[in-house]
C-alpha cells in the first residue's frame, strides 16, 4: 500500500467526535514547497492540493465529509491556489507525485483547467494525479456564476474534455454546457495516453461517474470513525458497470482520503477501543491500514490532524510516518482486481 499526503494550503486539519475542521493557518505556518520536500523525502508516495476559489463568510451548504453536515472551512480563510503551488512544488522536488484533492470541475472553464494541468504534468515530468469533484458549496457556486443544479452534468462534460486535450490532435466538442471546434492544446502531457483521473465520490452516481469517465475512485473517510468496508456497495455498482461498458476494472484504481495521526501509546486515543481512523501507534495505523487494504484500496491519502494548528506538529507527524508507518505499509497487499496505485 502506498501513502499520500493531504497537503496543508487550506490550513491544517483537526477533528471533535463527528467532524473534520480546517484551522485558518497563517501562511507562514504552511511552507508548501518545504512541506512537500519533506513528505518527499521520508517516502510519502505523493501530495494532494485542495481547491476552493473563494469561502462563503456565511455559509448554509453541508459539508460532505462531516457527518453533522458543519462546515470545516472558517469564514475567512487562507487558501493557496493549487495549480500555482503545485508548480512550485515541481520545480523543487523530484519523485513525489502532484493531486489535486480536488479540483472542483464547473468552477473554471475546462481548457483553462486542461491547459494549467497539462503543464503541471510537463513541469514535473510526469507526475501529475488529476482527482476531480463536482463540488458542493452552493455559495462559491454562485459567486463563480456557475448553476450549482446543473453541476454533475458539466463534470461529465469536463472529464471528457480534459482527456480530449491531452490526446487528440484537434480538439473539439458538442456538448450541452462547452461547445468548440478545430482548436489545438499543445504541448500535451508527459504521462500517456493521459495523466490519471480519479473522481472523488461517495455516491452511486459518483461511482458510476469514476467508470466511465476515469481511472479510479477516490472516496473520503474524513468523518471520525469509518468502517474500511463501507464503500464496498460502490465497488459493486462499478463492477456492474464496467460489465455493461466493456471496460476492464483490472486497470481501476481504488484509493481514498482519510484523516490519520500517529500518537504515542499514552495518547487518550490510542487508548480508546475504538480508534479514530488512521490514528494511534504505528501499530494501530498500520492495523487501519490493512483494514482499508482488505477492502480494495492501494493508496490512502492521510490528513494528517494536528490539533496545535503549528508547521512544527505538521512536519512532526510527516517524519513520524515515513520513519514508523510507510516502510511497513509498502508490505501490504490490497485486495480484489483494481489496478493498483503507481
Amino acid at each position: 500500500m502506498e501513502i499520500g499526503i493531504y497537503a496543508n494550503t487550506h490550513g491544517q486539519g483537526y477533528r471533535d467526535e463527528t467532524d473534520m475542521y480546517l484551522a485558518h493557518t497563517p501562511v507562514s505556518e504552511m511552507r508548501p514547497v518545504r512541506t512537500a520536500q519533506l513528505a518527499e523525502q521520508h517516502g510519502f508516495h505523493s501530495i494532494w492540493y485542495p481547491d476552493h476559489v473563494c469561502m462563503p463568510i456565511q455559509s448554509g451548504s453541508a459539508h460532505t465529509a462531516n457527518v453533522s453536515g458543519q462546515r470545516a472551512y472558517q469564514p475567512n480563510h487562507n487558501m493557496l491556489d493549487m495549480a500555482v503551488v503545485m508548480g512550485a512544488v515541481a520545480a523543487c522536488t523530484n519523485r513525489i507525485k502532484l493531486g489535486t484533492s480536488v479540483l472542483i470541475a464547473p468552477y473554471r472553464h475546462p481548457l483553462s483547467d486542461a491547459r494549467q494541468f497539462a503543464t503541471v504534468d510537463i513541469m514535473s515530468q510526469g507526475r501529475l494525479m488529476l482527482g476531480v469533484g463536482s463540488g458542493w458549496m452552493k455559495e462559491e457556486f454562485a459567486a463563480c456564476a456557475q448553476d450549482y443544479e446543473v453541476r454533475n452534468a458539466q463534470t461529465d462534460e469536463c472529464l471528457q474534455i480534459y482527456k480530449r486535450s491531452w490526446t487528440d490532435e484537434k480538439v473539439e466538442f458538442d456538448g450541452e454546457y462547452y461547445k468548440f471546434e478545430d482548436i489545438s492544446m499543445d504541448p500535451k502531457p508527459v504521462q500517456k495516453p493521459h495523466p490519471p483521473i480519479v473522481f472523488a465520490g461517495n455516491t452511486p452516481v459518483g461511482a458510476r461517474r469514476a467508470i466511465r469517465h476515469c481511472d479510479g475512485l477516490y472516496p473520503l473517510f474524513l468523518d471520525t470513525y469509518c468502517e474500511a468496508d463501507r464503500f464496498a456497495p460502490l465497488q459493486d455498482i462499478i463492477r456492474k458497470e464496467a460489465d455493461k461498458l466493456d471496460k476492464d476494472v483490472t486497470q481501476f484504481r481504488m484509493m481514498a482520503a482519510a484523516t490519520a495521526r500517529a500518537t504515542d501509546a499514552s495518547d487518550p486515543d490510542a487508548q480508546k477501543t475504538k480508534r479514530p481512523t488512521c490514528t494511534g501507534t504505528p501499530e494501530q495505523i498500520l492495523e487501519h491500514l490493512q483494514q482499508l487494504a482488505d477492502a480494495g484500496f492501494s493508496m490512502v491519502v492521510c490528513m494528517m490532524m494536528c490539533p496545535s494548528g503549528s508547521l512544527a506538529e505538521q512536519h512532526e507527524q510527516i517524519q513520524r510516518f515515513g520513519e514508523e508507518i510507510i516502510p511497513q505499509a509498502k508490505n501490504i497487499k490490497p485486495k480484489g482486481e483494481w489496478k493498483l496505485v503507481d
